[in-house]
Formats: structure tokens, C-alpha cells, sequence
């Protein structure tokens, strides 16, 4: 019987391939799982070869139209294809990268959006030949699956009561979920865990995750963020970038700041700047109502 395999782990394949497509397009109502997507290129690549811009509109797409032998390979990671307003501007700006192609450029395009948000342009995409669509979102049932898949990536496997334990906690938040595996995975020095391990651990250390960074945030507790944030010295940026990713985007009114500073902070990160958190954090304190 084939290995069943989630739409990440599928785009990982696609990754060990080394990027045959030309484009690839993601999709997704949670967010944190887009960024995961962000998170396995960077890791794969050298991060001179990518590209990272915060909106479509950003990209300058006649640069991209034409290939040398000498160029190369460039990947061009675009979030918030959603920030086009209109199916027929998104069409069009499909149209413009569908007459780009060559075979030293990969655009990798993101979309915080459902199915129904954006049926026509994933047509569209699907006619194009050297295209591909993953819907990142997964269903109750695949979670499992999912929390399996993750504890992998920190070399650990969990049992099945540890599995149900981490969706009953956190409620089935993955951006939670995946902070919590993590935390587990430094805490402990086995790689099979069961309930009681886990339970331990949990106990040990339960107020340092990236969430508690959130909830000091939005009660505007300067000392207890920076505490907690210098607590998480050793936590992996990505995760407190995908804690507070996936907290702003549930936000109803977030302030569109949050995510110009999130963005710059992430490339801020990409270029080793070590203080980008503690002022991301700082800035967080004054915007948050």
C-alpha cells in the first residue's frame, strides 16, 4: 500500500527534485502552514538564490523573462498572492509570469485564501504546463498525520495518546502544536515519547513557548515579553515568527503594520541580524490595542 503523504510533504519530494516546475502555488486558510513553505526553502537554499517579496505587486516580472546559461538559479518567494483584490487583476498577473518562464527562475507563490476564494485562478494555474497547486490546508482527520510528520523534522516520534494529548491542549492549532513539539524535542533525550514523557516535560518548562510571548504582547507587558523572549534564545526564529504570524492573521483587527514589521523581520533574520526580535517585539508592545 502507497505511503500516504500530506501536500508539504509532497512539496518536499518536489524539493529534493531540486524545483523541476516552474511554478508553484500554495494555498491555504491557515496561515502558519504557508509559512511553513517559507520555512523548507530557506532551508534547502542558499539564501543568495532567493527572492523574497511581500506582495505580488512587488515582483518585477520583466526581469525574470530572460535565461542564461551563466544565471543562477533564482527562487522567487512571493506571499500574499490575496493582496490582489480582483480574479481578473490575479488572472492577469498569472498571464505575466506564465510568459516568463525559464528554466533558471522558480516562482514559489503563497495565498492566505480558501478554494472558493480563488477557484478561478487555481484553473488557470492548473492548465499551465509546468505548473503546480498544493491546498496546504488539512483536514481534521489528516492531523495526526500531521503532528507525525512534524516531530519527524525534530527527529523525534510521539505515540499515538501523545498525538491526541498535544490536539486535546492546544485546542488543534497547528502554529501551537508545532511550538510544543519543538519544546518537547529540546527537553528531552528520547526519541520515542510517550504520554507521561511528555506530560513531564510540559510541566518542566510550560511557560515558555511562543505563546506566552503573545499573550505578553496583547497585555502590553514589556518585562515579562522581553523575559520571556530571552527564554527563547534557543528557540528556532521561525517558530516565534509562525506563533505571531498565525496570531495576527486570526486578529480581526490587526493593524497592517504588524505585517510590514513581521516581513522585515524576517529578512532582517535571513541576514543574521540577531537584535531583529527584541525590536519585532518592541514595536508589537506599542502597536498592540
Amino acid at each position: 500500500m502507497k505511503e500516504y503523504l500530506l501536500e508539504i510533504q509532497k512539496f518536499e519530494e518536489e524539493i529534493k527534485k531540486g524545483l523541476k516546475k516552474f511554478l508553484y502555488f500554495f494555498y491555504a486558510q491557515e496561515q502558519f502552514f504557508l509559512f511553513e513553505v517559507g520555512r523548507l526553502i530557506r532551508k534547502n537554499f542558499n539564501s543568495i538564490s532567493i527572492e523574497i517579496y511581500d506582495s505580488p505587486e512587488e515582483v518585477d516580472i520583466s526581469s525574470f523573462a530572460s535565461f542564461s546559461l551563466f544565471t543562477p538559479k533564482r527562487i522567487v518567494l512571493v506571499y500574499n498572492f490575496e493582496k490582489i483584490r480582483r480574479t481578473e487583476k490575479r488572472i492577469e498577473w498569472l498571464k505575466k509570469i506564465k510568459t516568463s518562464i525559464n528554466g533558471s527562475v522558480n516562482f514559489i507563490v503563497l495565498c492566505n485564501a480558501s478554494y472558493r476564494d480563488i477557484s478561478e485562478e487555481i484553473g488557470f494555474i492548473k492548465e499551465i504546463k509546468n505548473a503546480v497547486v498544493y491546498n496546504l490546508d488539512i483536514h481534521e482527520k489528516e492531523l495526526p498525520t500531521w503532528i507525525l510528520y512534524k516531530a519527524s523534522q525534530f527527529g523525534i516520534t510521539l505515540k499515538p495518546d501523545v498525538i491526541y494529548y498535544l490536539i486535546d491542549i492546544t485546542g488543534g492549532q497547528p502554529g501551537i502544536i508545532s511550538s510544543e513539539i519543538e519544546k518537547i524535542s529540546l527537553l528531552s533525550d528520547k526519541s520515542h515519547l510517550g504520554l507521561f514523557d511528555i506530560k513531564d516535560i510540559l510541566t518542566e518548562l510550560g511557560e515558555f513557548t511562543a505563546f506566552d510571548l503573545i499573550d505578553a504582547i496583547k497585555k502590553k507587558d514589556r518585562e515579562r515579553a522581553f523575559k520571556i523572549l530571552d527564554k527563547l534564545q534557543n528557540t528556532e526564529p521561525d517558530m516565534i515568527l509562525g506563533a505571531l504570524n498565525w496570531y495576527y492573521s486570526n486578529k480581526k483587527d490587526s493593524d497592517e503594520k504588524v505585517y510590514s514589521l513581521l516581513y522585515r523581520t524576517n529578512l532582517s533574520l535571513r541576514q543574521a541580524r540577531s537584535l531583529s526580535l527584541d525590536m519585532l517585539v518592541y514595536e508589537l508592545l506599542k502597536i498592540e490595542n
